[in-house]
Formats: C-alpha cells, structure tokens, sequence
C-alpha cells in the first residue's frame, strides 16, 4: 500500500481514519492511518468534498475503485493531493513517536507506556482484533527498513507488551538490528521485570465488587495496575488501568472506605496474585465506554504484571491446574542473565521444579550454547553445589533440586562457568498438561551471533519431558 500501512503524525486529524477519543496520558495528539479505513458519513461526506476541491469527482473515483488496481492508484491521487502522507512520510510519522524513548533517562516503565499507546492507536485501525497481529507485523517489517534507533526502540518495546504472535518477530528483528551495530537504549535490560511491590484493596460490605492495586517499580519509579472485580457480573475484571500514582490510590480508596463503609486492607503479593488469577479466569465484565476501552487496552497488561506475582502455595487453579504449585507438577520460572554482557545476554526458562542442579547446569549449557569446557559451580544461600570438591566446599549437584535452593519467587542463585550467570526466580507455577519441560520461553542476544528460540528449545529437547498428561478425549 502506498504511503502505509500507516502513518503518526502528531497533533493532527485525519479524515479517513481518526481515534475515537483522546488517549489517556497521551499529552500529544496521533492518528493512526491504516488498511481499510473506518470513515462515518460526515467524514465521507467532507472527504469527497476535499476530492473535488482536488479535482477527484465521486464518479471518478468510483469508477477508479472498480479496477483490479484501483485502491493503489486512488491511493497515489490522495498522496498528490496531499490528503494523504507519502511512504516516506508514513515511515517517518511512524517512527516519530519512538525518538522521546532515546533520550537520555528514559526508563523501562515510559517505555512500555509508549508502546501501550501504539498499541491502542494500531487497534483503532485494525478491523478486528485478529487482524491486529497482521498489521503489527507489517509495521515491524517498516521499522526493520527504517533501520534506525527509533526502529529499534520500537521492536524492543513490543517483545514485550505486544500480542503474544508479533513477540517473537519483533525479538528477531531487535536482535537483527543489533548485529547490523545499533546498540539497546538502557532502559531495554529491565523491560518488562519490574520489582514487586505494596498491594492493597477494598471490598463492598454485600460482596459485589473489589478494588485492587498491585504496585510494581523500576528502579525509584513506581506504577501500579488498577483492577475493578464486579462478582455480580460473573467476578471478572470490569475495569483495569496503569497509574504512576500508587500512593493517591491508596489514598483514595482508605478515604472511600470511610466514607461508604468499604472493606480497606493490605493483601501479600501472594494473594492479591490468588485474587487476579481468579477474576482473569472468568470473562471480562466491562459496562461503560471507557471500561470497554480500558479493559481491551490494558488486560494484557495486567496480565504479564499477574505473572510477576508470587503464587501462594494453595493458590486456587483453574480446571487443568487443579494440584498445588509444589512437588512433581510444579515449574519454576527463571531468567538467566549473562552478567556484565553488554548488550544484554540472558535466557528466559520454565523447568520442573524437582530438576537437578546437575541437570540445570545442562539446561544453561544447552540453551546458551556453552560446550562444557569450563568447571561449573552454583552459588546458592544453601552451599556451593558442582563436581563435589571437599577442598574447595563444594557438595554434588546430581541430587539437590532447584526447589530446595531456590523455592519462591524472587530467590536469586548464581550459575558460574568461566562467566558468571544471575539465576532470577521470577515465579512457580504448575506445569501445564501436554507441556515438555524445561523448556526456553524468551531470550535476547549471544555472546556470538544472535538468538533463536526454536534453536534454544531444540537444543533442550534431549533433557524435556512432560509433566502433566493432558485428559484424555
């Protein structure tokens, strides 16, 4: 398509595609043009008023339309006529919204806002939301021909918080860009790993809805997710959205509690983790407009915020998680981080929790591509564990398990083979049916070259199996 698939031009409007309301946060207007754009009467009316004004009559363009190439050439008229941008406008357009991402002190959580944005713009032009990924690809493809920091910082920004399809082809093509000599802003290290913070809530006295806000932080910035629960419509999310302000929710909804005789208390993580497990397991239950448009804007986000949760030990499953997160059905959740690499060289991986650190060491080995030439040794709050040395105090890692040296989330040991690796427990899980595990969910980077999921997960597949068998039809 000429001139596209889209466009972003700041503090403009265009006739043939417009967002329906100014986005939250937003500070500057966008618009998003795209493939088959979305236009009401009024705005057709006034387009084909500018057409004429452009020397486009309505006959002329209907019959245009009616050829095997019409759209391309109508397409090249709008472009003449200046009502809509060029290809290399389109590109530029695009990428100006990522340029604010390089500055100096940009951090990972106005990184993910960027692109949280992007992405409510990119959901007004797709039709439906199975077309979303289709034009997420085609945007990547341009920020891959643009090739230019700002590419980059967009391709970074969503492996992280885009659909789950594009994830992975916005990874290749970072990492592509990467090998090509661009180099990651700072703030790529942290994406999408905040700390774990306060979270707190409140219920109504009947039980019909609760409050909910689980804060997180990068670094001195916080942000926090606010839920709305309604057990009246099925206990899904009604509500949900980011705020920088945890501390002003907190306030508000202590000084609600007061006045309407509301419920207030602290949760631990684990169990505000239990509480937005269940409410994301039932259908969203949006009512108002900028409900609607909260709960498809931000749902996913909450989503991988949950993930960050710790998961209590009798937390509630749904129908094929019906055992507790410990013994031979459970999974631990670690990144493994090359320390000191620049760029960033970690692994993201899912593993039985009862595996061994013997095992775990070929894991590591597999995935980052080592080849067992150096002595290994894993460094954790329970004792060194390796090729058992007496001299050197270290005991065999044939039969510790990763649990008993790391059980919960947050736990962090150190993997050192010739370079030293950071084991980060980011949560425990139970497996899921029909899954072989261990297996590499995420990754970014090599010491040599760059990294290949399937790669990782081929190399893994001699030490996989599955844990828990799916039902049987």
């Amino acid at each position: 398509m000429l001139g596209g698939p889209v466009a972003l031009r700041r503090g403009t409007m265009t006739l043939v595609a417009k967002t329906r309301r100014t986005r939250r946060g937003a500070g500057v207007g966008r618009t998003v043009v795209g493939d088959g754009p979305r236009v009401d009467d009024g705005d057709l009316a006034k387009l084909l008023e500018m057409l004429a004004a452009a020397g486009v009559w309505e006959d002329e363009l209907l019959r245009t339309l009616d050829r095997p190439d019409g759209t391309e050439q109508m397409l090249q008229r709008l472009v003449e006529a200046g009502l809509l941008p060029s290809r290399e406008e389109s590109l530029a357009g695009l990428m100006a919204m990522w340029k604010p991402l390089l500055k100096p002190g940009c951090d990972p959580w106005s990184a993910e806002l960027t692109g949280l944005e992007f992405l409510a713009m990119a959901r007004e032009v797709a039709a439906t939301d199975d077309d979303l990924p289709d034009l997420l690809d085609s945007l990547t493809s341009q920020a891959e021909e643009h090739g230019g920091p700002e590419a980059l910082a967009m391709v970074r920004v969503l492996a992280v918080v885009g659909p789950v399809r594009v994830r992975r082809t916005a990874e290749k093509i970072a990492d592509c860009l990467v090998t090509a000599g661009l180099r990651d802003c700072p703030w790529v290290d942290g994406l999408g790993a905040p700390e774990v913070g306060p979270c707190f809530g409140y219920t109504d006295s009947a039980g019909a809805q609760e409050g909910l806000a689980a804060a997180f932080a990068y670094g001195s910035r916080p942000h926090a997710l606010v839920v709305l629960i309604d057990h009246e419509f099925g206990g899904g999310v009604k509500d949900c959205w980011p705020t920088d302000r945890p501390d002003l929710v907190r306030a508000d909804y202590q000084r609600a509690a007061k006045r309407y005789g509301l419920t207030f208390r602290d949760y631990p993580p684990s169990e505000a983790r239990a509480i937005l497990d269940r409410a994301l397991r039932k259908r969203p239950c949006p009512v108002a407009p900028d409900q609607v448009e909260d709960v498809r804007d931000y749902l996913e986000l909450l989503r991988l915020r949950t993930a960050l949760l710790p998961e209590a030990e009798n937390a509630e499953r749904g129908p094929s998680r019906t055992a507790p997160a410990t013994g031979a059905t459970a999974v631990h959740r670690v990144k493994v981080t090359l320390l000191g690499a620049r760029p960033p060289v970690w692994r993201r991986l899912e593993l039985p929790s009862t595996i061994t650190l013997r095992r775990l060491h070929q894991a590591i080995q597999a995935v980052f591509g080592w080849e067992s030439g150096h002595p290994w040794v894993f460094e954790t709050p329970a004792g060194a564990y390796g090729v058992a040395d007496r001299a050197l105090g270290r005991r065999s890692a044939r039969a510790k398990r990763l649990e008993e040296v790391a059980p919960r989330a947050r736990d962090l040991i150190y993997y050192v083979y010739g370079w030293r690796h950071e084991i980060l427990v980011e949560g425990v899980a139970v497996a899921e049916p029909g899954v072989a595990y261990p297996r590499c969910v995420a990754g970014r980077h090599a010491v040599s070259g760059g990294f290949d999921l399937d790669e990782a997960n081929a190399a893994l597949a001699r030490l996989s199996g599955v844990l828990v068998r799916p039902p049987s039809p």
